[in-house]
């Protein structure tokens, strides 16, 4: 193989990087989902969970913290070296998680979601899934997060929304 096309692959493989760089970018906890949230409900949507309904209550009530460097939830703590942050359109998000916006009381055309890198851990004793390391911002003081492919509805823990 020539110099010049070992370079020009170089440069397109570089390219195909520097292209998908805008879709997540790495970062430190950020400081919008740091402190304490209530699980507050389970959001019924039309996808197939791998729990079921009674498992998937037992986290309502729960508490999740988050603060930089770790997660806490149901007494794990996850380290947490960085979390990944993206918008992921309407469309985008339907075709990754086979949920539409709508069913998690989401009525925006996209939504920011942020995605917590860590070590696989056994925080619920059924998965090594983290549940809470995927987070959507849903709106002041609220954001869903899901495990098993059941999603749930968390609420800033102390505001006039955790009481609902």
């Amino acid at each position: 193989m020539s110099l010049k096309v070992v370079f020009l692959r170089s440069l397109l493989l570089t390219g195909v990087v520097w292209a998908l760089a805008p879709l997540a970018s790495a970062q430190a906890m950020p400081a919008s989902i740091t402190g304490s949230w209530r699980i507050a409900r389970v959001i019924p949507t039309h996808n197939k969970p791998c729990w079921d309904e009674d498992r998937a209550r037992t986290l309502v009530g729960s508490t999740l913290r988050y603060r930089q460097g770790a997660m806490i939830w149901q007494g794990g703590e996850v380290d947490i070296p960085e979390a990944l942050s993206r918008t992921l359109s309407r469309r985008k998000f339907q075709d990754e998680y086979k949920v539409d916006l709508a069913e998690l009381g989401i009525h925006a055309d996209s939504v920011t979601e942020i995605d917590l890198q860590h070590e696989d851990a056994d925080i619920t004793g059924a998965t090594t899934e983290v549940p809470g390391d995927t987070i959507v911002l849903a709106g002041p003081g609220r954001i869903v997060v899901s495990a098993c492919n059941v999603f749930y509805e968390a609420v800033r823990a102390g505001s006039r929304a955790a009481g609902r």
